[in-house]
């Protein structure tokens, strides 16, 4: 009892130096053996002309993906245009459904002729293609 009576202010203060210096020893000693790799260099540190060269090029390949996307569908257009100005203009539309590749009997139905007219247009659609 005599002891913790004993104890003032300026025993706590040196108390709890002593124990924030161990503590402070231990956490340098762990930090120097732990094994760290140096980080990656900054970004903005890289040269300008690469990263340059790097989002031009990302651009134009971008670029050139979507003008190849528009050529193929202008490619679908113009052989539709092709096929239907070779044609009767009544059988333009059964020209143009039997190159999307539909039966005979769906032919007739959406344009309104025969089964044996659209078979007609699919044979010589078909021959046209090879």
């Amino acid at each position: 009892m005599e002891l913790l009576e004993s104890f003032g202010l300026r025993e706590m203060v040196i108390g709890t130096a002593v124990l924030l210096g161990i503590y402070s020893g231990i956490v340098i000693i762990r930090l120097a053996r732990m094994n760290r790799t140096p980080p990656p260099g900054p970004v903005w540190k890289k040269d300008p002309a690469e990263f340059g060269q790097q989002v031009v090029k990302s651009g134009i390949e971008a670029e050139l993906d979507e003008l190849r996307g528009e050529i193929a569908a202008l490619k679908d257009k113009v052989s539709l245009l092709e096929a239907a100005r070779n044609v009767s203009p009544q059988y333009g539309e059964a020209v143009a459904l039997a190159q999307q590749g539909l039966a005979a009997h769906q032919i007739a139905e959406r344009c309104g002729i025969s089964v044996s007219e659209a078979e007609m247009v699919r044979a010589l659609s078909r021959a046209k293609n090879e």
